[in-house]
Order: structure tokens, then sequence, then C-alpha cells
């Protein structure tokens, strides 16, 4: 079974992140999960597979991170680590996030400003 990274949206920039992915022709799979609680997350979520035929697409998914957080002060990307370590990705180059998201189990989508 291929190793899977799920992304996890919060409020607004969902369509933006979504149309980055499509552009890279990164594969993705949207669903959506509702919790028992309530929480502020959007519900919706997607899974990317982190190879495709034995190639790793964590630089095409750091290529998309990194362009999504520059167009608004208001995003905020936070990966899950696979040890349960929390990483807040601010001020790292690409070729860092690729190798952080290799050993990410989630990455968390943040926009505190809704989409104008």
């Amino acid at each position: 079974m291929p190793e899977m990274l799920e992304v996890k949206f919060f409020k607004d920039g969902i369509d933006d992140f979504i149309n980055l992915l499509k552009s890279e022709k990164v594969p993705f799979e949207e669903f959506f999960r509702f919790p028992p609680q309530v929480v502020a997350a959007s519900g919706e979520s997607l899974e990317i597979m982190k190879a495709v035929a034995g190639l790793s697409i964590t630089p095409s998914i750091a290529a998309i991170v990194v362009p999504w957080l520059k167009n608004r002060s208001s995003r905020k990307v936070i990966l899950q680590m696979t040890d349960k370590k929390i990483v807040h990705i601010e001020g790292y180059s690409k070729e860092e996030i690729s190798n952080l998201i290799a050993d990410a189990s989630s990455i968390t989508i943040i926009q505190t400003e809704p989409d104008q």
C-alpha cells in the first residue's frame, strides 16, 4: 500500500491549494471528515501519495507549498512528522520543505483571512 500524506484544511485557501496541486499534476483524492465534536477545521481533507511509480513526489508538494505560503501573509503550513513532532513551515527553502515532507504524516493548511 502506498504511503499517503493527509492534508487538512482550516478555514480558507483550499481552492488555491487544490489548483496548485492540479497545475503541478500531483495526484490527490479529496474526502470530508466530520468529527464528533466541533472544531475549527473546514472538514475537507486530501490524501496525496508520497510516491508514484517509485518516484518521490515530495519535491512537487514542496513546489506547491512555497508559492501558496508566499501568496498571502495570513497563510500557515504545519507538518506533523512521523515521530509526532510538529514543524511550522516558515523560512524554509523548497529543498528543506521537500525533505521535511518526506518524513511527515500530515500537513495542516491554514489561512486566517477569507478568500476575496
